[in-house]
């Protein structure tokens, strides 16, 4: 199967589970579980919520590569955040992406995936990666209406 192929399956799965759902939470860690189990380039999925004082991670699968609790402004979450925008880093193996989304102008969290080896993520990845984002915001509006 192609990666186009894959990445429209997971378009397909997040969109029928996010139609099903009455709640976010059950939504947030399908999203994790599916894109680690249907895209092998995918060493771990997280959802960081924002919180209190530190983006704290609520939901995720695959390996556990980042930091369960990180304090606002220590991470590129933040940088994220703060830009209201995709963040790519890429580093020795890894590539790292961070895609923020939010209830209006309010964060909710952030969506990270991270790869190894580098390079494995790229503009497909990231368009799919936006279409999830969207997709959350739109759920949140309708809920909150």
């Amino acid at each position: 199967m192609s990666k186009a192929d894959l990445l429209d399956d997971i378009r397909y799965e997040v969109g029928l589970k996010s139609d099903k759902s009455r709640r976010l939470e059950p939504v947030y860690a399908f999203i994790c579980k599916t894109m680690v189990e249907m895209m092998t380039d995918y060493e771990s999925v997280s959802i960081y919520m924002a919180q209190t004082s530190a983006f704290i991670r609520m939901y995720h699968s695959g390996s556990h590569l980042l930091r369960k609790d990180i304090p606002y402004g220590d991470s590129l979450l933040s940088l994220a955040a703060v830009r209201g925008n995709v963040v790519r880093e890429m580093k020795d193996t890894v590539t790292e992406v961070y895609v923020p989304f939010y209830h209006g102008h309010h964060l909710i969290g952030v969506l990270v995936v991270v790869s190894i080896p580098l390079g494995r993520i790229d503009d497909e990845d990231v368009t799919l990666f936006c279409e999830i984002r969207s997709l959350l915001e739109t759920r949140l509006k309708e809920m909150n209406n």
